[in-house]
């Protein structure tokens, strides 16, 4: 991210933050800009994938680089005793986090004749059930009267749909109506946001650059793929003093594209 002076309510100095999910840029991309705002930052990974263990692990560095505190650990967030374990040890170790970002995705693009029972549950494992059993683990970690911020990065597949993307937008839906619950249920001392991507430069399949050469980016307004720093700076504002008062809310980076879906 480029320089910028942090003003006053945007200032995350003193805060403690964790992001879980790295299997994506964008888990990197967050962390380093809630750390470049002042925050604290643990890191954890979704899946015990060894790609994914070692981006969180790198995250942690550039945290470090950054002369702000951090921790890396590697979760399977699909066994709730494993979040729950490292979530502990992690605030043994780091602190009681008031900003949670889960940013776990494990994408699928498959026709639902030909979508396998352990398919279906691994994908709603990692996207939905992982969301749910993170979001239990650190609500009850919060001290009594703490206040707190609860991001999660989902998709516009949850709302829009495309066709062979029945199980990954199932589980994609199922994280924007946890939000929405928690919510209301958290209220008033947590807000809890979704941040919704589009097609990303990450996302498979997603074809050329060149908007001549392809059809999907002409469908697109802003003519390009989103890319993860496209998400940094909206996430710092969603965990600071300056957004107390937005929750409920679900936020597309998507360049304009849910407009025409």
């Amino acid at each position: 991210m480029a320089d910028w002076e942090r003003l006053e309510g945007y200032d995350l100095t003193g805060k403690r933050a964790l992001v879980v999910g790295f299997a994506n840029p964008a888990g990197h991309a967050i962390t380093e800009a809630l750390a470049e705002s002042g925050a604290n930052v643990a890191v954890a990974s979704a899946t015990m994938d060894g790609d994914e263990v070692m981006a969180a692990k790198r995250a942690a560095r550039t945290v470090s680089s950054l002369g702000r505190e951090t921790f890396s650990q590697g979760w399977d967030v699909t066994l709730p005793t494993n979040v729950r374990v490292g979530l502990r040890q992690l605030v043994k170790e780091f602190g009681v986090p008031s900003v949670l970002v889960y940013n776990a995705d494990l994408p699928l693009s498959k026709p639902i004749e030909k979508t396998g029972d352990a398919e279906f549950a691994n994908i709603q494992a990692v996207n939905l059930n992982g969301a749910f059993y993170a979001a239990r683990a650190w609500v009850r970690e919060l001290q009594e009267g703490q206040t707190g911020r609860l991001i999660f990065v989902s998709s516009i597949l949850g709302e829009r749909g495309v066709k062979n993307l029945s199980a990954y937008a199932a589980a994609k839906a199922g994280v924007l109506g946890l939000a929405a619950s928690l919510s209301q249920e958290l209220a008033p001392a947590i807000t809890v946001n979704s941040i919704a991507t589009g097609w990303m430069d990450w996302t498979l399949g997603r074809g050329k650059d060149d908007p001549s050469q392809n059809l999907l980016l002409r469908f697109i307004p802003m003519r390009s793929f989103g890319g993860a720093e496209n998400l940094g700076p909206l996430t710092v504002l969603l965990a600071s003093d300056a957004a107390g008062f937005l929750s409920g809310q679900v936020f597309h980076i998507d360049g304009g594209v849910s407009n025409h879906l």
